[in-house]
C-alpha cells in the first residue's frame, strides 16, 4: 500500500473510480445567525462571512449559485429542513450516476457543544452525525463559532496546523472532514477591521489564491487550512481574547484529487510580485466591499483570483495609504505596480471597504434612484369610472437607506401619466383628455433572502394625487360645466415590495400600493387608488 497526502480541494476535480470519470455534483448548504439568544451579543458579520464563502464557491468552486442553499438567521428546525432538502438532491444525483460533494458551512454563536440559532439551539452532533449519514461521497464542514472545536473533539479532532492524510492508492475519495475555527473552549473573534471573522476572512482569501503554496492554480484542503490556520493564529494572538487555534476531523479515505479552488482560472488574476512586501487590502469598489488581504514577505510572488469589476488595492503605511485602482472590466493577469501607487491620506481613503454587512447586503447607509412603469386603478363605488379612470403612469422614485436606523428605507417618488375617457354630462357624454400627478413619501422595512439576491419590504406611504380633466371641444359643453376640471386630495397607504438583485449595480422591484382619500367635490365619500409598479434601480 502506497501512502500520500491528500489535496483536497473544493471545485473537487474529477473523483475516480474504475477508471471511468463520473460528473461531480457540488452541493452546499450556508448557515448564518446572528442572534444566539439570551445574552449572546448580536453578531455583525455572520451573514457578510457565509455570503463571502458562497461567492468563493461560486466563483472559483465549480459551484452553481442554485445548488448554494441558505439560511439565514432561521432556527434549528430550518436547518435541518434544509439539510433533508441537500439529502433529496444528493439522492436524485447518485441515481444519475453522479459523484457528489456538500460543503456545509456555519456562522454564528456556538455555547456547550450546540449552535446557537436565535431562541432555537442544535447540537453539534447532530450536524455531525447528518454528515456522516449523507449519501455524499466526500462531505467538508466549516464551522465558524465559539468553541466549535467541540464538533471535531469527540473522534481525535486536532488542534495543529497543516495536517498530512495516509490514503489507499488506487481508491477515489470518500469520507468527510470537519474544520473549526478554534478549539472546544476558544472564543471566534470577528473584526470590525476586516468586516469578518478572522477565520472565514482567511479562508476566503486562501481559496482565492494567497493560499496556493506550489502556485499551480489549485488551492488544495490542506493549503487553505494550513493558510487559515497560520493567520487566524497570528492576527489573534494579539487581540484581547487570546489565540485562536482552528482544528480539523477527517475521515477520508482514497487517492481521488479534491479541489475547493482553482483561483488560477479565474477571470481576474492580481499578481503581487516577489519585490513587493506588506499587508495589502483589495476593495471591490462596484459594491464597496473588501474582498481580500494579502499579507506577503518579499521574495515570493503571490496571486488571487477575482471576478471582473473595479477594484481598489491599498497599503497602510505608518502615516498614510498607498492606494491604486484597477479596472478589470475584461479577463486577465494584472501586475501590482508599488510604485505607481498613490499616496492618500487616512481621511481620503476612498475605497473603506467596510460597509457593515450581516446577512442582508445593507447595513450601510445608501442611496438608490429608479424609472418605472405603473398602471393604477381607482376604486369608486360612487362613479362608474370616468371621474378616476384606470391609467399607466411613469415614475421616478429616490431612496435612501438605513438613514433612519438599520433596515430602513426611506424614499420619495414622483408620477405622471394620462389617458382619455368619455366623460358623463348632461345631456350625453363628450371626450376629455385626463392627467394625472403624484408624489409621495414612503417608509419601508426591509430584508433580504437568499444571499442577498432577493430584497422584500414593507411600510407606510402619504401620497399627494392630483388629477385634470380637459374636455376637447368645449364649445359642446353644457351651460354651467367647466372646459378644465381638477380635483387634489392626500392619500395615505401601504406599499410592499420585491427586488432581485441583478447585477452589483442594481436591481428591479415590482411593487403594490393601496391607499385611501375622501372625495369631497358634490358628495362624501371614500375612494380607493390600487396600483402596481415594476422599475429598475441604480444602486449608489
Amino acid at each position: 500500500m502506497n501512502l500520500r497526502a491528500l489535496a483536497c480541494v473544493l471545485p473537487l476535480a474529477a473523483l475516480s473510480a474504475g477508471g471511468a470519470h463520473a460528473r461531480t455534483e457540488r452541493l452546499a448548504l450556508v448557515v448564518a445567525n446572528h442572534q444566539g439568544g439570551g445574552d449572546l451579543p448580536e453578531l455583525r458579520y455572520a451573514g457578510r462571512d457565509g455570503q463571502r464563502l458562497a461567492d468563493v464557491l461560486v466563483d472559483l468552486g465549480g459551484f452553481e449559485r442554485a445548488d448554494i442553499l441558505s439560511v439565514i438567521d432561521g432556527e434549528g428546525g430550518d436547518v435541518m429542513g434544509a439539510l433533508d432538502e441537500v439529502e433529496r438532491r444528493v439522492a436524485r444525483a447518485k441515481q444519475g450516476g453522479d459523484e457528489v460533494i456538500f460543503l456545509f458551512y456555519y456562522s454564528g454563536h456556538a455555547q456547550n457543544g450546540v449552535l446557537r440559532l436565535g431562541q432555537t439551539q442544535l447540537d453539534m452532533q447532530t450536524i455531525k452525525r447528518r454528515l456522516e449519514q449523507s449519501s455524499a461521497d466526500v462531505r467538508i464542514a466549516f464551522v465558524d463559532s465559539c468553541g466549535a472545536g467541540a464538533m471535531t473533539r469527540e473522534k481525535g479532532g486536532t488542534l495543529a496546523p497543516p495536517f498530512v492524510v495516509a490514503v489507499d492508492e488506487g481508491l477515489s475519495a470518500r469520507g468527510q472532514v470537519i474544520i473549526t475555527s478554534s478549539s472546544a473552549s476558544e472564543v471566534s473573534q470577528e473584526s470590525d477591521d476586516i468586516q469578518g471573522s478572522f477565520f472565514t476572512h482567511y479562508l476566503a482569501t486562501g481559496l482565492r489564491g494567497d493560499a496556493d503554496r506550489n502556485q499551480d492554480g489549485k488551492v488544495t484542503l490542506d493549503e487553505a487550512y494550513a493558510y487559515s490556520y497560520g493567520r487566524t493564529v497570528a492576527a489573534t494572538s494579539v487581540t484581547r481574547s487570546g489565540a485562536q487555534h482552528p482544528t480539523y476531523s477527517y475521515d477520508l479515505r482514497g487517492a481521488g484529487d479534491v479541489t475547493l479552488s482553482e483561483p488560477g482560472g479565474a477571470d481576474v488574476l492580481i499578481d503581487f510580485p516577489a519585490e513587493s512586501q506588506g499587508r495589502y487590502f483589495v476593495v471591490d469598489l462596484d459594491r464597496q466591499l473588501f474582498v481580500a488581504e494579502v499579507d506577503k514577505d518579499a521574495g515570493n510572488a503571490s496571486r488571487i483570483a477575482l471576478p471582473k469589476g473595479q477594484y481598489a488595492i491599498k497599503k497602510r503605511m505608518d502615516s498614510h495609504m498607498l492606494m491604486t485602482r484597477l479596472s478589470a472590466r475584461e479577463k486577465g493577469v494584472f501586475t501590482l505596480d508599488e510604485g505607481a501607487m498613490e499616496r492618500v491620506s487616512f481621511a481620503d481613503d476612498y475605497a473603506k471597504g467596510t460597509p457593515i454587512l450581516s446577512d442582508r447586503i445593507a447595513d450601510q447607509v445608501g442611496f438608490a434612484l429608479s424609472m418605472g412603469l405603473g398602471a393604477q386603478l381607482v376604486l369608486d363605488p360612487g362613479d362608474d369610472g370616468d371621474l378616476f379612470p384606470g391609467l399607466a403612469y411613469v415614475v421616478i422614485e429616490a431612496r435612501g437607506r438605513n438613514l433612519v436606523g438599520e433596515r430602513i428605507m426611506t424614499s420619495a417618488d414622483v408620477g405622471f401619466g394620462g389617458t382619455r375617457v368619455e366623460r358623463d354630462v348632461p345631456g350625453g357624454t363628450l371626450p376629455a383628455d385626463v392627467v394625472h400627478v403624484q408624489g409621495g413619501v414612503n417608509v419601508l422595512w426591509t430584508t433580504r433572502l437568499f444571499d442577498d439576491a432577493v430584497l422584500l419590504g414593507g411600510g407606510g406611504r402619504l401620497a399627494a394625487m392630483y388629477w385634470q380633466h380637459t374636455f376637447q371641444d368645449a364649445t359642446a359643453l353644457p351651460a354651467g360645466v367647466e372646459p378644465r376640471q381638477w380635483y387634489f386630495d392626500f392619500a395615505p397607504g401601504l406599499v410592499g415590495m420585491a427586488g432581485w438583485s441583478f447585477a452589483n449595480w442594481g436591481h428591479a422591484e415590482i411593487t403594490a400600493r393601496s391607499s385611501v382619500m375622501v372625495y369631497t367635490y358634490d358628495t362624501v365619500r371614500p375612494v380607493f387608488p390600487v396600483e402596481a409598479l415594476a422599475s429598475v434601480w441604480f444602486d449608489f
